[in-house]
């Protein structure tokens, strides 16, 4: 839940209600330590409420994980319910700390509690900061975002699209043998290749030389960056550009298909940046176009690394934050009976 902007208004009127009562829940506690002279604990008025709406509360939070799941229960909007867990989670930090009087408690299992709310409370706490700022930084740091499931799919499509380029554009290896059988990628004659493409004997992918590539890239244009289709016309292979080929199918496209967990150097920009401008000094000039499509396609390959680090730290806090409520609410199962039993 991001909070201001255009929610600002209702977050406001939570800022201000969750404020009012723990200001009021304060006042009862500083009043009734006044009038007995000692620190209330939890059996006192004022802990004793608290401690039951605090309770309450965390009954409430828990019941958001079921109120997720069954979408048959029409019980409120799941963003009005995820603002009240959010504000009323922060509300119930005053009120156990009053319940808990002041910290100062003994006992196994009321420590025990008391150190599961605050790690759920911090938990919570962090998803929520995370929920501020990385949207915002994928947005501004991934302008070629997809889906985070089609992330892998993306990245097979792409590279099976550059590896048609470079076999349109390139040099072929050099005949072995009899026949016009080629290295490109592993083709000879009709087949496919070690890029899952197949290559004509031409080694140009059933493009004919008269006519276009389709390709795809992601570029800015007119302020808007996203993916984008071109198409570039192909006439005859550039002479003296074997070693593009050959540098793609040895770094380039592990590097497209595997991205960071390949280990290619090509995951840092730093790194890619010399890669190519040596690439770019040993090739022709007439090259220049094809290099700059794929320092672009390694370019997208580091984006979506980048967005599935991002998905993974924007939703992984839920793997502590989930488990421990879980465990808070058997703590608090135990804890009001015995409680009662004891008061």
């Amino acid at each position: 839940m991001i909070i201001g902007g255009t929610t600002w208004p209702k977050d406001r009127r939570w800022i201000a209600g969750i404020s009012l009562a723990a200001a009021v829940a304060a006042a009862c506690y500083a009043a009734e330590w006044s009038a007995d002279g000692s620190l209330p604990g939890g059996s006192s008025r004022t802990g004793f409420v608290a401690g039951v709406v605090a309770g309450a509360i965390i009954v409430f939070e828990l019941l958001l994980w079921p109120r997720r799941r069954v979408r048959s229960w029409r019980l409120g909007s799941a963003q009005s319910w995820l603002r009240a867990h959010v504000w009323l989670g922060l509300l119930a930090v005053p009120l156990v700390l009053l319940h808990a009087r002041l910290l100062f408690v003994g006992g196994l299992l009321n420590l025990a509690l008391l150190a599961m709310f605050f790690a759920v409370i911090a938990s919570g706490v962090w998803g929520l900061v995370l929920q501020q700022y990385l949207p915002r930084a994928m947005l501004e740091q991934v302008p070629a975002e997809t889906i985070y499931d089609q992330i892998e799919h993306v990245s097979r499509q792409q590279c099976r699209e550059t590896a048609k380029l470079v076999d349109a554009v390139c040099e072929a290896e050099p005949a072995r043998g009899h026949g016009d059988a080629r290295a490109t990628g592993g083709g000879v004659g009709h087949g496919p290749g070690p890029d899952g493409v197949d290559h004509d004997s031409d080694g140009n992918d059933g493009i004919d030389d008269d006519e276009h590539a389709v390709v795809t890239g992601f570029r800015s244009m007119t302020g808007i960056q996203g993916r984008v289709v071109e198409t570039l016309a192909v006439y005859t292979a550039i002479p003296g550009t074997l070693a593009v080929r050959r540098r793609f199918f040895a770094d380039i496209r592990p590097y497209l298909l595997a991205g960071q967990a390949s280990g290619s150097p090509l995951a840092g920009a730093a790194a890619a940046a010399e890669f190519f401008g040596g690439l770019r000094a040993a090739s022709p000039a007439a090259a220049a176009d094809l290099i700059g499509r794929l320092e672009q396609a390694c370019e997208q390959r580091r984006q979506l690394d980048l967005q599935a680090r991002m998905h993974r730290l924007l939703h992984g806090w839920l793997l502590v934050h989930v488990p421990l409520s879980v465990v808070l609410g058997l703590l608090l199962a135990i804890h009001v009976p015995v409680a009662l039993w004891y008061w």
